[in-house]
């Protein structure tokens, strides 16, 4: 997510992010199947980027909170984290993590559609 190149749009897909119950089993089988390798992003290494080459291909994470299930959760580019965020209530939504920055990426929310859906929404960091 920090490569501006690789952020599309607002209102398009920029970005993927596995989390997931096991990172090691994760890796080993992305790997595995889709030659991809991983690199540590940012302090104290608990978040990885999925790599092939030199070109990243999404993020991968262990699950942040005890019995969530492993999945991968879409982001989509927004121009405003904080007004689409509070646009949820009013669609039936819920907010599953309030708007944060992430240094040299930019901010981010997750969100949850009316059908149990994960979305995440995220306005890159300019340059």
């Amino acid at each position: 997510m920090s490569d501006q190149e690789n952020c599309t749009k607002s209102g398009q897909f920029g970005w993927n992010e596995l989390v997931t119950t096991d990172v090691d089993g994760a890796k080993q089988f992305y790997n595995g199947l889709l030659g991809w390798t991983t690199q540590a992003f940012g302090e104290g290494g608990d978040y990885m980027l999925f790599k092939t080459n030199a070109d990243m291909a999404g993020g991968l994470m262990k699950c942040p909170m005890p019995g969530m299930p492993a999945q991968w959760v879409p982001y989509v580019v927004v121009d405003d984290v904080d007004a689409t965020t509070k646009k949820t209530a009013q669609l039936k939504g819920k907010v599953a993590k309030e708007p944060f920055d992430v240094p040299n990426v930019g901010r981010i929310a997750v969100l949850v559609d009316p059908q149990g859906a994960v979305i995440g929404i995220f306005k890159p960091k300019g340059p």
